[in-house]
């Protein structure tokens, strides 16, 4: 109504003048009548590196704490099933009902995994690692290295952000290692985005840091998005609870195939036990698919062990 009534004066007013013999100046304020142009706000500048959060950067740091692995207590069995972390994760993220290789159901030996580092199908366990997404070396590195023995077990446990453990390829994980998204990529490109946003996202929510080259190598990495994806497409609220497996252990639902988990060795082994690398790389690989590098013969953790020995790659 005030839109109308602003116009009828302004009619008036106008007659009025025409009468005046047009010598009044007419000062018609903007605001009396509607503005009906459209402000047009150019959004094709507006991309996905807008959208997620900033890490905090920190730069690598002399006075950090000397890494031990040995200090992130990893493979518990939470639950007291017989299954430790590694083998809970690989019947949770199996496409299809696994097998195990006795029918003690504590170990797994086969299902269906889709290497997300390769972008291929894997069917055997001991084809694959399972990776802290966020390698525990370098939470350490960004910030890790402060926490409670508790929080550094939980950490290397965590299976309520399904991203947080994954099952890859043996030996795509030992080529990562510890390195950060500076240093490494998957080589399955298309995974790229995904990748840099659950870096992000879990760094986030552990308050851990980043160095500038990580930070740069992320944002790299999240230009390969589509332009419709957004950082809340990646986000992952972490599970109230634990899902129940898929997976039912009775005999009716699995298959006992192989042999059987070979016992735990412990810290037994150096590499001066060994001749050569083909007999020290034959007992890692015996024994880390169920336990890692429970030797510490891998120092570097490339999947290589004892490299200072003859016949290595």
């Amino acid at each position: 109504m005030g839109y109308y009534l602003s116009m009828k004066r302004y009619l008036l007013l106008l007659l009025f003048t025409s009468f005046c013999g047009g010598n009044v100046e007419l000062s018609y304020e903007s605001s009396a009548v509607e503005d009906t142009s459209t402000t047009v706000v150019d959004t094709t500048s507006t991309t996905v590196v807008d959208t997620y959060p900033q890490l905090t950067i920190v730069e690598a740091s002399n006075s950090i704490p000397n890494y031990n692995r040995d200090d992130w207590n990893h493979w518990i069995d939470e639950n007291s099933d017989c299954q430790n972390t590694r083998h809970e994760v690989l019947i949770e993220e199996s496409l299809e009902t696994v097998t195990y290789t006795s029918d003690t159901y504590c170990t797994v030996s086969t299902g269906k995994w889709f290497g997300y580092y390769t972008g291929q199908y894997y069917y055997n366990a001991s084809e694959l690692d399972m990776d802290h997404f966020i390698p525990l070396k370098n939470a350490h590195q960004s910030g890790g290295y402060a926490w409670s023995s508790s929080k550094k077990e939980e950490f290397a446990n965590y299976r309520l952000d399904p991203d947080n453990l994954i099952a890859v390829n043996l030996s795509a994980n030992r080529s990562k290692g510890a390195k950060g998204p500076d240093e490494w990529k998957p080589s399955y490109t298309d995974y790229w985005c995904q990748y840099a946003y659950d870096w992000i996202r879990i760094k986030e929510f552990w308050s851990l840091t980043s160095t500038q080259a990580e930070w740069d190598a992320l944002i790299s990495m999240i230009e390969t998005c589509p332009e419709d994806f957004k950082y809340a497409d990646a986000q992952q609220e972490p599970l109230a609870e634990l899902p129940t497996p898929t997976t039912t252990i009775t005999s009716t639902t699995t298959t006992t195939v192989g042999s059987t988990q070979p016992d735990n060795p412990g810290d037994t082994k150096n590499c001066g036990d060994f001749s050569n690398y083909p007999e020290a790389k034959a007992w890692f690989d015996t024994y880390f698919p169920y336990y890692g590098d429970v030797a510490n013969l891998d120092g570097n953790n490339d999947g290589e062990p004892c490299e200072s020995l003859s016949g290595a790659p």
